[in-house]
């Protein structure tokens, strides 16, 4: 902890228990990102579009929703079905008889939110895998750019650096500038 220029540093920190505990976080996380891997993939392979993740039923959006009710419907149910007995039990109290009542880390509310929540997390996952699909495909530089060969990327560089050159109103270098840029250009046109 870190209060007005001095640091103080809690005596009693089980630091094991943390470093454990962290430990197995991290493992479920990593498990985590895997299986949406999967989902996603499982998704991209059974067609089914990103805008078949928003409700049709419900929500500032569902105009903008490709999905049946009955399919929306299916993903909820598919979810809702991996809850513990409590979970269910709670969703179906009444919000008076449930009251405040916790299983887990959610309330009544929360659980009956968390599929959609599920879904729309889902969604986002699967927009930027499909933008970063679409910056490959397009050679856009991005963080994907790695898995990019040296015969894309030292072009598009090369590209980059005339257009830079030429635009700048002063360059500061020991070479000769009409020389730099015809080099540049003919290590550009070298990977055609």
């Amino acid at each position: 902890m870190t209060t007005k220029n001095k640091t103080i540093t809690p005596t009693k920190i089980n630091v094991d228990a943390v470093y454990a505990g962290l430990g197995e976080y991290t493992d479920s996380v990593l498990g985590n990102d895997k299986d949406t891997v999967k989902m996603l993939d499982i998704l991209i392979a059974a067609n089914v579009p990103e805008t078949h993740l928003i409700s049709p039923i419900q929500g500032p959006n569902k105009h903008l929703s490709t999905a049946t009710p009955e399919f929306f419907n299916g993903l909820k149910g598919a979810i809702e079905v991996r809850y513990d007995d409590e979970v269910h039990a709670l969703m179906e109290m009444s919000s008076k008889a449930a009251g405040n009542t916790y299983v887990g880390a959610n309330n009544r509310d929360g659980w009956k939110k968390k599929a959609n929540s599920i879904i729309g997390g889902m969604r986002t996952a699967y927009i930027n895998r499909l933008k970063r699909q679409g910056d490959i495909a397009s050679g856009k530089m991005g963080p994907d750019a790695r898995n990019k060969t040296a015969e894309i990327v030292v072009p598009e560089w090369g590209v980059r650096m005339i257009n830079k050159l030429q635009k700048a109103e002063t360059v500061k270098t020991t070479m000769d500038l009409d020389v730099m840029l015809s080099q540049l250009k003919a290590i550009v046109k070298s990977f055609d």
